[in-house]
C-alpha cells in the first residue's frame, strides 16, 4: 500500500528553517572568545530582577540601567541562562531581525547585496561586539502600530519618531497599552520614573556620543525626517530621524537609519555608501 506523505505547509517549512538559522548563529557566536559589555550590564539588570534588588541608583557593572523596567523584564528570561549563552542568542536574533525588517521595508527582494550591506556595517558591528538591544528595539515597527509608544520610550534615541506615526484612530488603544504596561511595572518596581531619570547619564558627554559638540543643531534633520515619515506614512522615515532627535547616538543608533537607506538606494548606491561609512570608521580609529 503507498502512503502519501503529508505536504509541508509554507509557514511550517519557514518556522524550521528559522530555528535551525537561529540555533546555528546562536551555536556560532557561543565559539566567539568575546561577550559585549553592555550585554554584562542587560544582563546584571536581569539578574537584578530575579533577585528581588532595585534596578536604579547604583551602577549594574561599568554603566547604570538606562532604560524603562519593561525592558528588564523582557531580558530577563535570556539572564536565566549563562552570560555567554544569552549573549550568543541576543546577536543571532539581532542579525534575524535586521533581515526581517529589510525584507519588510524592501519594495523588491533585496536580493544578496543588501543583506550583507545590513549585516556587516559599522553599526551592526558595534551591536554584536557590545551586546546592543538597538536592533531589536527597531524591529518593534512589525508589532501592531498600538505598540509603537512603548517601543519608542524603551529607547528614545532609536525610535521616537514613532510616537508621531500613530493614526489617530489608535490612540486609545495605544494609550491603554502604555497606561497598562506602566501599571505592571510601577506595582513591581515602585514609583520608578523619577528615579530613571536621577539616573547619572555619563554616555551623554562620552567621546562615542554622536552628537556630542553637535547637540542640538541636528534637531532641524531630525525633524523634517519625522515630519516627511508622517506625511508619508513611511515608518522608515521616522526611524530614520529618531537618533537626530536625541542628546546622545551611538554608532548603534544608525542602524534604523542605515537598513532605511539601503531600502531608497540601489545595490550599486547602497555600496558606496557603505564604503564611504566604513572609511570614514578607519580614519577616526586612525587618527584617534
Amino acid at each position: 500500500m503507498h502512503i502519501q506523505a503529508k505536504a509541508v505547509s509554507p509557514k511550517t517549512r519557514e518556522a524550521v528553517i528559522t530555528v535551525v538559522l537561529l540555533g546555528t548563529l546562536t551555536l556560532l557566536f557561543i565559539l566567539v572568545p568575546w561577550t559585549g559589555d553592555d550585554w554584562e550590564t542587560f544582563y546584571g539588570t536581569g539578574q537584578r530582577i530575579l533577585k528581588g534588588d532595585a534596578l536604579y541608583g547604583s551602577r549594574i557593572t561599568h554603566a547604570y540601567f538606562s532604560n524603562p523596567p519593561w525592558l528588564a523584564l523582557l531580558l530577563a528570561p535570556l539572564t536565566m541562562l549563562p552570560e555567554k549563552f544569552g549573549w550568543a542568542l541576543l546577536c543571532a536574533t539581532t542579525l534575524m531581525a535586521a533581515l526581517l525588517v529589510l525584507h519588510t521595508w524592501a519594495d523588491a527582494l533585496p536580493g544578496l547585496i543588501k543583506p550583507l550591506l545590513v549585516l556587516t556595517n559599522p553599526a551592526m558591528l558595534y551591536i554584536l561586539l557590545h551586546g546592543q538591544i538597538d536592533m531589536l528595539i527597531i524591529a518593534g515597527v512589525l508589532l501592531p502600530k498600538e505598540w509603537w509608544p512603548i517601543i519608542a520610550l524603551t529607547k528614545p534615541q532609536v525610535a521616537i519618531g514613532l510616537l508621531f506615526g500613530l493614526p489617530r484612530r489608535r490612540w486609545l488603544a495605544a494609550g491603554l497599552i502604555v497606561v497598562g504596561v506602566t501599571a505592571i511595572t510601577l506595582a513591581l518596581f515602585g514609583f520608578w520614573p523619577p528615579e530613571l531619570l536621577r539616573q547619572p547619564t555619563p554616555f551623554r558627554s562620552a567621546t562615542h556620543n554622536l552628537w556630542l559638540g553637535l547637540w542640538p543643531y541636528q534637531i532641524p534633520a531630525g525633524v523634517a525626517l519625522v515630519l516627511l515619515g508622517m506625511s508619508r506614512k513611511d515608518e522608515r522615515l521616522l526611524i530614520a530621524g529618531s537618533p537626530l532627535l536625541s542628546p546622545y547616538a551611538a554608532i548603534s543608533t544608525l542602524i534604523g537609519p542605515w537598513i532605511a537607506a539601503v531600502t531608497y538606494l540601489s545595490s550599486w548606491q547602497a555600496t558606496l555608501v557603505f564604503l564611504s561609512w566604513w572609511g570614514a570608521v578607519i580614519y577616526r580609529g586612525l587618527a584617534g
